[in-house]
């Protein structure tokens, strides 16, 4: 009968939810973690923050700069959306590049995690600077971006090395 088809269509289509959710939350739950961090940060952090928070920086910290208080909510989101668009370019570049592959494989999981932490220590520049707290914001920054190719350069070379090693 239509009824019955209906109501097992409807829970099939729960459960292909549910897979799908599933399989989302087991191979993003690195990235959701961090978002849930900034995100948690953010929300503990309203009560205590000015009306206006730094927005913008100069190399040496000076704010130059400043929005809403709400606006320390942007840096998660904005974590989240540039996690989610790694791991779909880097698939994408892994697709159009099989012979990388397998020299490449687990780049999309280090390079969001990589970015987050960065975003995650601009979220905390903010809200320190917020409360008054002088932070050399382009030195903070330059350090991580110097050690993002150090990273990679790391995991890359252990991914080669262990290729020689299982060619012996």
């Amino acid at each position: 009968t239509p009824i019955k088809s209906s109501a097992a269509s409807d829970v099939y289509k729960r459960q292909v939810k549910g897979v799908i959710l599933m399989k989302m939350l087991k191979t993003y739950w690195l990235e959701l973690l961090f978002f849930a961090v900034g995100l948690v940060g953010a929300v503990i952090a309203m009560p205590f923050l000015p009306a206006s928070v730094p927005l913008q920086f100069q190399g040496d910290g000076v704010i130059t700069r400043t929005g809403p208080k709400w606006a320390v909510f942007i840096i998660p989101v904005v974590q989240l959306l540039v996690c989610y668009g790694f791991h779909w370019w880097i698939g994408r570049c892994l697709e159009k590049l099989p012979a990388l592959a397998h020299t490449l494989a687990g780049m999309e999981r280090l390079l969001p995690a990589v970015l987050s932490i960065i975003l995650l220590t601009l979220e905390l520049c903010v809200l320190l600077a917020a409360w008054g707290v002088t932070v050399p914001v382009g030195t903070v920054m330059l350090i991580e971006l110097l050690l993002v190719p150090i990273v990679f350069i790391g995991f890359v070379a252990a991914k080669i090395l262990g290729n020689i090693g299982k060619l012996k």
